[in-house]
């Protein structure tokens, strides 16, 4: 049986996918790089439109982060440039770096969606520091 949840649940995954692909897409540098990133954009956007209809219908289901961007835009960019910065850091190997930027993020972010990141990373990146040392 279809539910608002597992289609919220959905699109979330479509999204990350996305993202991913942009970040792909950009680690190759293709030849028709902007052009791809273009239509991976539109794409984004497009299964937003798709999300805001849902969290329209079912306001009880919207995710902490839709909220918080919601509520004050600036904040989340903000936050959201802080939470990339530590990933890529992450992904690099740069344990000691990752770990700052996350307890950058969670003494800026104090409740929420970021703080969660924020906590989960510093968690990962403690936990591989540690595998690396020993």
């Amino acid at each position: 049986m279809a539910t608002f949840e597992h289609l919220d649940l959905l699109l979330g995954q479509s999204l990350e996918c996305l993202e991913e692909a942009a970040s792909e897409i950009r680690a190759l540098s293709l030849v028709n790089q902007k052009e791809m990133l273009k239509h991976i954009g539109r794409s984004i956007v497009e299964l937003w439109e798709v999300r805001d209809v849902v969290y329209q219908m079912r306001p009880d289901i919207k995710r902490d982060f839709a909220k918080e961007y919601s509520n004050d835009q600036q904040r989340f960019e903000g936050l959201n440039v802080i939470q990339r910065k530590a990933a890529e850091a992450e992904r690099a190997g740069d344990y000691d770096l990752s770990i700052d930027i996350y307890k950058d993020l969670l003494s800026k972010s104090k409740y929420g969606f970021f703080q969660l990141l924020a906590e989960a990373g510093l968690y990962r990146c403690m936990d591989l520091k540690n595998r690396s040392t020993t």
